[in-house]
């Protein structure tokens, strides 16, 4: 089993292992019965962890075992895993925070419902896929990577999902914009994002602008899916004002592509000021919404599949052409 990239002592490196209304999924239907086709039931291994009497934990930890192998492995009673595991459950920070997330978390019945259908949908679209196993931990704040697939397994770290005015976050020497999306609303749009990195994208090669524009794009009409009930702004990671913004200067948006061919831009820097992560679009003010280029690579895919609602999914992510599917989506704001 391949390991998955978490914190060490977390798992002992499983050491074997609101917003804006705004929606745009009405275009991805699926049949009633088929969004109930699977129920997601999350195991909670971090609060099943920091339960456990540590004045006798060999014990506790044998009586957990069996439901929790994947993170605790065969090998725990060896004198320097047990030792790495006793430090982590007697943390004075990891227990505040495994407080923490019992009190934004008391249980995880509106996650489990999302996720319950969101995976429904997955697999009506995608019915080779594999429906992983849903487990939470307490990582320690692992913002680099809160989620993780491993084979048939996939942990969420809830502990980076307690909300915005989470002082701790504050000392991560995070962006604003980056710690206001460590928030309930986000965990299952970063879950699914995960299933779609790790089991649908076709990666293909990225060399222009449009490339990277159009493979952001799938990935968000692949979200449209399968969180049909997800608002746009949450799923963008944009603010209504954000939202806003680039629905007002769309036009402007795209002229400013149009009039500095950067479309077929192969330069790596250019293409990352107009799609990276930021307060804002480079080029544009200040008061301007991130990420123009994912924005209009969106709806360049929605309008393809307006046009062409008999490509599937599957066959509209597997497609590697994006210059066809800009110019058969007619989309110009």
């Amino acid at each position: 089993m391949k390991k998955l990239k978490i914190p060490f002592v977390a798992f002992l490196l499983v050491v074997t292992i609101a917003a804006c209304n705004h929606n745009s999924s009405d275009q991805w239907t699926v049949p009633v019965d088929a969004e109930k086709q699977t129920t997601v039931t999350i195991h909670r291994y971090g609060r099943k962890l920091f339960s456990l009497d540590t004045s006798n934990l060999l014990k506790e930890l044998q009586s957990i075992q069996p439901q929790y192998r994947a993170f605790i492995g065969n090998n725990f009673a060896n004198p320097n895993q047990f030792k790495q595991l006793y430090q982590f459950v007697t943390d004075t920070m990891l227990i505040r925070l495994n407080q923490k997330t019992q009190e934004v978390y008391p249980n995880l019945n509106h996650l489990e419902d999302e996720l319950s259908l969101a995976f429904s949908r997955f697999h009506y679209f995608f019915p080779k896929a594999t429906i992983p196993s849903v487990y939470s931990y307490v990582s320690g704040m692992y913002y680099e990577n809160p989620v993780e697939i491993n084979d048939t397994l996939l942990v969420v770290a809830l502990d980076v999902y307690l909300g915005s005015d989470f002082a701790p976050y504050r000392n991560l020497g995070l962006p604003h914009y980056r710690i206001r999306r460590m928030a309930p609303d986000y965990v299952a749009i970063d879950v699914m994002k995960a299933l779609y990195n790790t089991d649908i994208n076709p990666k293909f090669q990225q060399k222009t602008l449009l490339d990277r524009m159009i493979g952001a794009g799938k990935l968000m009409v692949f979200l449209d899916a399968v969180l049909p009930q997800t608002a746009d702004t949450l799923k963008m990671g944009y603010t209504t004002a954000q939202w806003n913004w680039m629905e007002e200067n769309k036009e402007n948006a795209w002229a400013f592509l149009v009039k500095g061919q950067l479309f077929y831009s192969s330069d790596y820097d250019t293409q990352t000021k107009l799609i990276q992560d930021a307060p804002f679009t480079t080029g544009f003010s200040n008061e301007s919404a991130p990420r123009i280029g994912i924005w209009l690579g969106w709806q360049i895919v929605n309008a393809y599949h307006a046009n062409h609602p008999e490509v599937s999914l599957s066959e509209l992510i597997l497609n590697p052409d994006s210059q066809e599917i800009l110019q058969k989506s007619g989309y110009k704001p």
